[in-house]
């Protein structure tokens, strides 16, 4: 009985020798030769990124310093609204609290609208970046002959060095794509 299951698993692995020979013979799908990409390092690494997100932090910054300005004059507002509220009658301070928590519900709004919008950038950015290294890992591909890319997070083992692509591309990509121009959002 226990030399049933290791003729069947020896018959298997010379099927599995053989089919890649056989598709290949036919015309069918070839065999798969791999290279591996690090997305995160290319995503870390790319200077394309890095000088944008260095762009978009300065319009975080800035736009961030304009809301701790807006905050506090809503803040010395709803304190004036509050010494005020025992000498207002209840029918206009009910129309000032309503005016007062508009500007605030504007204000959430604007910031909501802001951050989607440097989110909106980055992703374009990143947008820019991924058509440049599906383009480099394809001049690779031909110069190199894989057929398949995977990414290391996707990996579950190590991976030698002769099937790693991602210093190549990322050397390629700070050539053809060094950065990227970042508009401030909502200055066309």
């Amino acid at each position: 009985m226990l030399r049933l299951p290791s003729i069947f698993f020896a018959c298997l692995a010379v099927l599995f020798l053989l089919v890649p020979d056989m598709a290949a013979a036919q015309g069918k799908i070839p065999p798969a030769v791999i290279a591996v990409i690090d997305a995160q390092r290319i995503n870390r690494d790319a200077q394309a990124l890095k000088t944008a997100r260095q762009q978009l932090e300065q319009f975080r910054f800035s736009f961030q310093s304009e809301i701790v300005k807006e905050e506090e004059q809503l803040r010395a507002e709803d304190q004036e609204l509050a010494r005020q509220r025992a000498v207002l009658t209840p029918e206009v301070f009910e129309q000032r609290r309503q005016a007062f928590q508009a500007k605030v519900i504007e204000l959430q709004r604007r910031i909501q609208e802001r951050s989607q919008a440097l989110d909106k950038m980055l992703g374009g950015v990143r947008d820019q970046v991924t058509k440049e290294v599906v383009a480099i890992m394809k001049q690779l591909s031909t110069e190199r002959g894989f057929n398949m890319v995977l990414d290391r997070a996707q990996l579950q083992m190590p991976v030698a060095d002769n099937f790693e692509i991602t210093a190549e591309v990322l050397k390629r990509l700070d050539q053809r794509l060094p950065s990227v121009k970042v508009a401030l959002p909502g200055a066309q």
